[in-house]
């Protein structure tokens, strides 16, 4: 891929059929998932401390560290650029639980999903949350053990607004979204058994 900074953190030889294009805000990332951020930045931080007061070899550690806090962001990065946008529904708000349907296909073949996932989130676009709150995602794809399966492991769908607070670039994601999508999502969810639990939900058979 062209553009290495970002890219490089995820896979080399695809390229999402929606990208994302979200330029992502360190302090809104922070805000909605702070458990890395906190560990590496701690880390780092004791290692400084103990390479400044103790003993310089410390320092090998911190570089380290330094690196990892860096591919950390990259990768997050990376992820809201390059990766795949995917329309979401609210389909519980106790918790709440975001429903994202895709295709699992390396293009060869159909292999529908929905992801539901939680996430503890007040608001979507400003507003509370609801049932049936429309969210705007991106996702990156894992792939499975075997390169020549015709299709991938899993996805990772995270929330725009988690990445970002701007609203025109919110909504220029939720632009991309058609019709159909959203009936395509509705019906993919209308087909999962109730109650919706968290995890991968394959429609069909492989």
């Amino acid at each position: 891929m062209t553009d290495e900074q970002g890219r490089w953190t995820l896979d080399s030889e695809t390229e999402a059929s929606n990208p994302g294009n979200v330029k992502v805000q360190r302090t809104t990332w922070f805000i909605a998932y702070p458990f890395w951020p906190i560990v590496w930045a701690t880390v780092l931080f004791l290692f400084v401390i103990l390479a400044t007061l103790f003993h310089w070899s410390f320092w090998i550690p911190a570089a380290i560290l330094l690196f990892i806090n860096w591919f950390y962001w990259q990768q997050v990065t990376g992820h809201f650029a390059y990766g795949d946008a995917n329309p979401g529904l609210v389909v519980s708000t106790n918790p709440v639980l975001i429903a994202v349907a895709t295709d699992l296909t390396k293009g060869h073949g159909e292999f529908p999903v929905v992801k539901v996932f939680q996430k503890r989130i007040r608001l979507i676009n400003g507003l509370p949350v609801e049932i049936g709150s429309r969210v705007a995602t991106v996702a990156v794809y894992t792939a499975t053990s075997d390169d020549n399966d015709p299709y991938w492991e899993d996805f990772d769908p995270r929330p725009v607004s988690c990445a970002t607070s701007n609203q025109a670039e919110i909504q220029a994601v939720m632009n991309t979204f058609s019709k159909r999508d959203w009936e395509n999502l509705e019906a993919s969810i209308r087909g999962l058994p109730k109650p919706l639990l968290p995890g991968l939900h394959h429609l069909r058979a492989r």
